[in-house]
């Protein structure tokens, strides 16, 4: 896949270029992406940001990292924290900005044991679909240490259909997204947002227990999985 989030976080840390990201999805209308976000300093961060933060123990993952908001943080507090993200310019991002430790991998690939997995960010849309859940789960259960946690949010959209637009064929929290910047499009991609009774139901059926540390006015939350 073309790296066009990637290109335009890492234009924006170097002050390269002002070029909107856009972000079409398969549920209405195209919406700019504000790069800006992926660049909040800590006191920017949302309540379930800081939960999630205030939470944390041992040595972290931070998954999906991006540009490193968390990871950084994280990492000027002591803590022994490795930021994952596939696309190369977050990479070279995080490398600019003084992130210790990084990775490119896969995260289907990685080797490695922690106390605490971050998936910020609707991090669980990683998993494409709704079957896919379980399967990122289970990874991120195996590089646990013993006593570990999943530290994951979500949200529920079904908001999105109330006006009458089209339920998605199967589940609802499945949409499909496509990145353009600098007149280039990405390739069409899965992503999958999660409700909380769905969530409990797939920890369930995996022996996980889950409890919900936070939950929003617009029906985000953050989930303790363990």
């Amino acid at each position: 896949m073309k790296d066009l989030h990637g290109q335009a976080i890492l234009d924006y840390y170097k002050k390269e270029d002002a070029s909107p990201l856009l972000l079409h999805n398969s549920y209405g209308e195209t919406e700019e992406m504000p790069v800006e976000v992926f660049f909040r300093e800590h006191e920017d961060f949302t309540e379930l940001e800081n939960t999630a933060i205030g939470a944390c123990y041992g040595s972290i993952l931070d998954l999906g990292a991006a540009a490193g908001a968390h990871a950084l943080f994280l990492q000027a507090l002591k803590f022994d924290v490795t930021a994952l993200d596939i696309s190369p310019g977050c990479i070279d991002t995080l490398r600019m900005s003084g992130m210790k430790k990084f990775s490119n991998d896969d995260y289907k690939k990685h080797k490695g044991k922690y106390d605490t997995i971050l998936l910020l960010m609707n991090g669980l849309g990683l998993a494409g679909k709704l079957d896919q859940v379980p399967a990122l789960l289970k990874h991120c259960q195996s590089l646990l240490k013993e006593g570990g946690q999943i530290l994951a949010d979500s949200s529920d959209i079904s908001y999105l259909y109330e006006d009458g637009t089209p339920m998605p064929d199967g589940y609802f929290g499945e949409v499909r997204y496509q990145y353009e910047y600098k007149n280039q499009k990405g390739d069409w991609f899965d992503w999958v947002y999660v409700d909380q009774d769905k969530l409990k139901e797939i920890t369930s059926e995996l022996g996980l227990n889950m409890e919900i540390l936070f939950t929003d006015e617009n029906d985000q939350y953050l989930a303790k999985i363990y």
